[in-house]
């Protein structure tokens, strides 16, 4: 059953107001009873007294019984109560209710709670039903003389009946008071609650016409109260609902121009896999046609790859960037980018970005190729120039000394092009997509230093003095040996080779936040500033002809840049003209 506001309202109020109104009944009557029955002991207690003075006078002990008897009808005639004398031992001697012939025939009034009362205390009070009277009374008893040898008691009897109808009668007019006061209240409650409602009424249809996008209509506001303070809050709402709708609609439509305007496709996806949103780009890759609203992806798109990658991201929680293969409607290399929406704790949902890499993908495997057949097509005549050049410098048929410079120099071209070669094949290897690289804990102080030593005699021959700052403490990365090896040699190498005019070099490492960066700083001729940025490019050199007179094969920085890349490390350079060089490297810190 549905209760409206209204009586929710006059129920509770209702409940309220009747509970305290009941309250004060029972409380007003508990006190008023307690009241009236105090100031009647009190009243019949001072007249007891006063009956006790009048027979203490008498001397009681001395009297006979019909004095006795008649001494406590003149006390009752003046009372308007019945009066009882009782001796000292129990025995009634006089009785203002009792005819002096039935006195006799009494009961041994020591045994009745108020004599026994007044026998210890002087004073006492009992109520019970009274057989002559026929009515409950009251009985008050009071000792005559002196407490420790008493001569006797007085007894009054008084009626209850007369207190109890007063009481009844203030108790009608309290209950008819509360029931007045209660009608009252539901009728002011009914008539305030229903202004109440009517305003809340009207709210609630200027609520429910800015639902449906109508903000025209405003809420009067008619008083100054919580209400009307509430009716300028929904007219301040609705202007900001009107002013957010006309920016959500002017984003919506340049979200829709950006999306159609995209090369890349865009799918939408929410938590159960359903379609939510893609654009032209999307249709035009997967030769797709709509409509596709909460139409099931896997129902549309049935490329395994896809799907579970998009499984994979809304599993863990985190972006990714998935190569995939459409063989449908042509062959196309993709790669999907998938970004988690909403909370990372609970996604709502997925944005995938597709780039098409075919072209790109095709070329570099062109290029892997010329490279691969390069090297292996110089690796032959290399190893047999070599060979020839060997068995010429050890035969000596020419003039020793002209052979000796053939055969150097036969030898020295040999070296270089089979570093070249050597070069190329380790760039291949690390540019090739079967190329995996497996880190493992390194201790990269240990690696640095065993580098730094295979120079000693180089540093010896060039007098260039080569500074270590490696701290003791410097924690360990991931990484693989002999590649962290292979760039640590190819950045000393071009140190000695270039900066040793500056006769110092200096390797450094230490801790940056979750990774560790090493420098290798020489004091050098240092690199322009429009090279720095192709500085790690393939056989892209800074000065040509000293580079090819140093031996070196173009090749050397390009592999450091692959082989950080794959550890998930970053490489740079920083350098002014004349002033040296400094070529930094990060790999991640091992946990």
């Amino acid at each position: 059953m549905r209760l409206s506001i209204r009586w929710k309202w006059m129920i509770s109020y209702l409940l309220i107001v009747g509970s305290i109104l009941l309250f004060m009944a029972l409380y007003l009557n508990a006190r008023l009873e307690s009241y009236f029955y105090q100031r009647f002991e009190d009243n019949w207690q001072r007249e007891l007294l006063l009956a006790k003075e009048y027979v203490a006078a008498k001397d009681l002990q001395n009297l006979t019984m019909p004095e006795a008897d008649r001494l406590a009808d003149a006390i009752g005639k003046i009372l308007q109560i019945r009066v009882t004398l009782i001796e000292r031992g129990g025995r009634v001697v006089g009785d203002s209710e009792v005819d002096f012939d039935e006195l006799l025939e009494l009961d041994d009034q020591s045994r009745y709670p108020e004599i026994l009362h007044a026998t210890e205390d002087g004073f006492g009070k009992s109520i019970r039903f009274s057989l002559i009277e026929n009515l409950n009374l009251v009985y008050f008893a009071v000792q005559v003389g002196d407490t420790r040898d008493p001569k006797g008691f007085v007894r009054i009897a008084v009626p209850v009946s007369d207190v109890e109808e007063s009481l009844a009668e203030i108790n009608q007019l309290i209950w008819l008071a509360a029931g007045l006061g209660f009608i009252l209240v539901v009728i002011i409650g009914f008539f305030v609650s229903n202004q109440a409602i009517r305003r809340l009424q009207e709210m609630t249809a200027a609520a429910k016409r800015f639902a449906r996008g109508n903000f025209s209509g405003k809420i009067h506001l008619s008083a100054q109260d919580e209400l009307s303070d509430l009716g300028a809050a929904l007219n301040h709402m609705s202007e900001d609902l009107e002013k957010n709708l006309n920016n959500i609609t002017h984003e919506r439509d340049k979200m829709e121009a950006i999306l159609h305007s995209m090369v890349e496709g865009v799918l939408v996806t929410d938590r159960a896999g359903n379609i939510l949103l893609v654009n032209p780009s999307f249709q035009k890759i997967f030769q797709l046609a709509p409509p596709f609203d909460h139409t099931a992806l896997k129902d549309v798109i049935r490329n395994v790859q896809l799907l579970s990658a998009i499984e994979r991201a809304m599993a863990g929680r985190h972006d990714l960037v998935e190569e995939i293969e459409v063989m449908t409607p042509q062959r196309k290399q993709l790669e999907a980018h998938i970004t988690i929406m909403g909370s990372k704790l609970s996604p709502s949902g997925a944005v995938v970005v597709f780039h098409d890499t075919s072209q790109v993908k095709h070329l570099e495997h062109v290029r892997r190729d010329f490279v691969a057949n390069v090297s292996h097509e110089l690796q032959t005549p290399l190893t047999a120039i070599k060979g020839y050049a060997e068995t010429l410098f050890e035969n000596g048929k020419l003039k020793k000394q002209q052979s000796r410079e053939f055969l150097q120099i036969i030898l020295r071209h040999t070296d270089r092009m089979s570093k070249l070669v050597k070069d190329l094949l380790i760039l291949s290897r690390l540019e090739s997509e079967e190329f995996r690289s497996h880190p493992e804990r390194v201790q990269l102080r240990n690696l640095i230093l065993q580098a730094v030593k295979s120079y000693d005699g180089l540093k010896t021959e060039s007098e260039v003095k080569l500074n270590l700052h490696i701290p003791e403490n410097l924690p360990p990365v991931l990484g693989v040996v002999p590649d962290v090896e292979t760039v640590l040699h190819n950045l000393i190498d071009n140190a000695f080779k270039y900066g040793a005019g500056g006769k110092e070099i200096i390797i450094q490492a230490r801790e940056i936040n979750s990774a560790v960066q090493v420098d290798v700083i020489d004091k050098g001729m240092g690199i322009p500033s429009e090279d720095q940025g192709r500085i790690f490019e393939r056989f892209y050199r800074v000065d040509k002809g000293r580079s090819r007179a140093l031996g070196g094969t173009g090749l050397g920085l390009a592999i450091v840049k692959h082989i950080i890349q794959k550890l998930g490390g970053q490489v740079w350079v920083q350098s002014e003209l004349g002033r040296g060089a400094t070529f930094s490297f990060t790999l991640p810190k091992a946990h």
